[in-house]
C-alpha cells in the first residue's frame, strides 16, 4: 500500500511537472490585425519557455506564412528576396520579444503566420498553436476631427485630428491648414493597434469666417487623408456706420472697432 502510494505521489509530481513545462511555451500574439495597402504592420510578439538550467546565449527567431514559408529570419541572408527588404524582427530575442514589422504590404501578406525559436545548446520550438491573422485594407481608417466650429473672434480654438493605425515605426504625420501650436503624439492600444493624435491650438480671426480648417493625414506609404470643417467667427465688437464706410457691414470683412 506505501508502495503504491509512492508510486502514484512519482507519477502525479512526473506528469504535473510536465504539464507545467508544456504550458511555459506559450507566445502572445493578438488573433488578427489590419495593415494598409502600402504601408507597414507591427505584430507585437512576446514569447516565453522552460528556463534550462543554464541560459541559452543565442537566439534565432524565424517567422513562417500559413503556407510554412519562411518571410523574415533573425540572420538576415536566410530571409527570401521577396521579404529581404520588407521583414524586420523589432524585438530583442533574448528578452522574448519576437515583434514582427512587414513593410510596403500589398495584397499577397494577408494570410496567417506563426513564429519559430531556436536557442542553441537548449531546444528548437515552434508556436504554431499562437498564430496571426493579417488583413490589407486599401484606404486609411477615417479620422476622427474635433473642433468647435462657432466661435468669437479673438477665442482660442482647440482642433484635435485622431487615427487608428497599426504601424507604430512610421506613424501617420499631420498638416494643417491654419497655423498654431501643434502638438502630436502617440498612444498603444491593444491588439497590434496604435492612436495617433494631432492638437492644434490657435487664436481666431474674423479673417477665419466661414473658411475650412483642414486636417491632412500622410500614411507611410504615401496614401492621405483630408478632413476640413468650416469655422464661423462671430464679431466681438459693435459694428457701426464708419466701418469699411459702409451702412451695413459684412462682419467677416469688417475691421471691428470697440463700440
Amino acid at each position: 500500500c506505501i508502495l503504491f502510494t509512492g508510486l502514484f505521489l512519482y507519477c502525479f509530481i512526473y506528469n504535473l511537472n510536465l504539464f507545467l513545462k508544456a504550458s511555459s511555451w506559450t507566445a502572445a500574439v493578438p488573433s488578427s490585425v489590419k495593415g494598409l495597402l502600402g504601408s507597414c504592420v507591427v505584430i507585437p510578439c512576446s514569447y516565453n519557455y522552460p528556463e534550462p538550467q543554464k541560459s541559452p546565449q543565442t537566439f534565432t527567431g524565424i517567422w513562417y506564412n500559413n503556407d510554412n514559408q519562411v518571410i523574415c529570419h533573425s540572420d538576415a541572408s536566410q530571409t527570401p528576396a521577396q521579404f529581404w527588404s520588407r521583414t524586420k524582427l523589432l524585438g530583442d530575442l533574448s528578452k522574448k520579444n519576437c515583434s514582427l514589422m512587414i513593410d510596403k504590404l500589398t495584397r499577397r501578406d494577408e494570410g496567417t503566420f506563426h513564429f519559430r525559436i531556436i536557442m542553441e545548446a537548449y531546444t528548437v520550438f515552434s508556436y504554431s498553436k499562437n498564430k496571426i491573422s493579417v488583413s490589407v485594407i486599401d484606404e486609411p481608417n477615417p479620422t476622427d476631427f474635433s473642433v468647435q466650429e462657432e466661435v468669437k473672434e479673438g477665442q482660442t480654438v482647440s482642433a484635435s485630428c485622431s487615427v487608428f493605425h497599426s504601424c507604430p515605426t512610421y506613424p501617420p504625420s499631420f498638416h494643417w491648414s491654419h497655423s498654431g501650436e501643434q502638438h502630436d503624439q502617440t498612444q498603444k492600444l491593444q491588439n497590434g493597434q496604435w492612436n495617433a493624435t494631432s492638437t492644434l491650438t490657435f487664436r481666431s480671426n474674423h479673417s477665419d469666417h466661414n473658411k475650412p480648417l483642414q486636417c491632412s493625414v500622410t500614411y507611410h506609404g504615401g496614401k492621405q487623408r483630408v478632413t476640413s470643417k468650416t469655422l464661423k467667427v462671430k464679431c466681438k465688437c459693435a459694428l457701426t456706420n464708419t466701418c469699411l464706410g459702409t451702412e451695413m457691414a459684412i462682419p467677416e470683412r469688417c475691421t471691428c472697432s470697440s463700440a
